[in-house]
């Protein structure tokens, strides 16, 4: 058994073997669909089959797949090492992160647990079941979102990044935020909800495998919270997502009861574990 980057050669392979669980990988194979840049795919073989695969992105963040565990631990600990970006996070399910995290020099310096949870096309009941008389009496309107929103979404995002998202506000950069919403509006599913022009919430896809869609983002302003908006709006995001895809998934905090009510309510049924570990934050 060894670990070396994926090629050409067996790029098929690395597809099928991503996609035998889509829903616990859905964020590699996304990137492994997309080329995207500065994105690396490696593969741990034994007998010519793949056995586990590992994406590391230009960020720094590691994507295991090991749903057997680690059969080289010295090759994977010299691959991480040998990286050209340090390894900064590592995401997945439980058990892959954990196999990864046993290799690394040093334990991480944060570690947050989610719930990963997923919805199949024939458990999805229209959204026309989620509908909100009251927030269309109240003049709500969702729509998708497009390159010509971001300026209009980027206080959600701001928002959502700060509460959900960044460790450090310190490391909070506005530039950064915008940047990434924009590559956000270009390339993923994004849906909002206003009233009389304002913003009031927003969900969409970050990351859109073979046949699974990734959602992320998912944020309502304070003030508009127990409404039913956010409901309303992963109703239309998942329209569209089950217009392309068979399956959505999403991963959620352990202790956000409100949000995994609301994904409960939508369909959505816990699959496992997910776990985000960050190095040096």
């Amino acid at each position: 058994m060894s670990w070396r980057p994926a090629s050409v050669g067996n790029e098929q392979r690395l597809v099928a073997f991503l996609c035998r669980d889509e829903v616990r990988c859905a964020g590699a194979s996304a990137r492994v669909k997309a080329g995207e840049r500065g994105c690396t795919a490696f593969v741990e073989e034994a007998a010519g089959a793949i056995r586990g695969a590992l994406v590391a992105t230009a960020a720094g963040l590691v994507l295991p797949v090991l749903p057997e565990g680690i059969g080289d631990r010295l090759g994977l600990a010299g691959l991480l090492g040998g990286l050209h970006m340090p390894v900064h996070s590592i995401g997945g399910p439980e058990t892959g992160v954990a196999a990864v995290e046993s290799v690394m020099p040093l334990p991480p310096t944060t570690r947050i647990e989610y719930r990963l949870m997923q919805l199949a096309r024939p458990a999805w009941a229209g959204a026309a079941v989620h509908a909100s008389a009251a927030a269309a009496a109240e003049g709500v309107r969702v729509r998708r979102s497009g390159g010509a929103d971001a300026a209009l979404l980027f206080p959600l995002q701001r928002a959502y990044e700060l509460e959900e998202v960044v460790i450090d506000p310190a490391l909070f950069s506005d530039a950064a935020c915008l940047k990434l919403l924009r590559q956000g509006l270009r390339t993923e599913l994004v849906f909002h909800a206003t009233r009389d022009g304002r913003p009031l919430a927003k969900a969409g896809t970050n990351a859109r495998g073979y046949g699974v869609d990734q959602i992320g983002g998912v944020f309502t302003v304070a003030s508009e919270r127990g409404k039913g908006l956010a409901r309303i709006v992963m109703a239309a995001l998942l329209e569209a997502i089950f217009a392309e895809k068979p399956a959505a998934c999403l991963f959620v905090k352990k202790s956000n009861a409100p949000a995994i009510a609301l994904y409960e309510r939508l369909g959505f049924t816990t699959v496992g574990g997910y776990v985000i570990s960050y190095y040096g934050i």
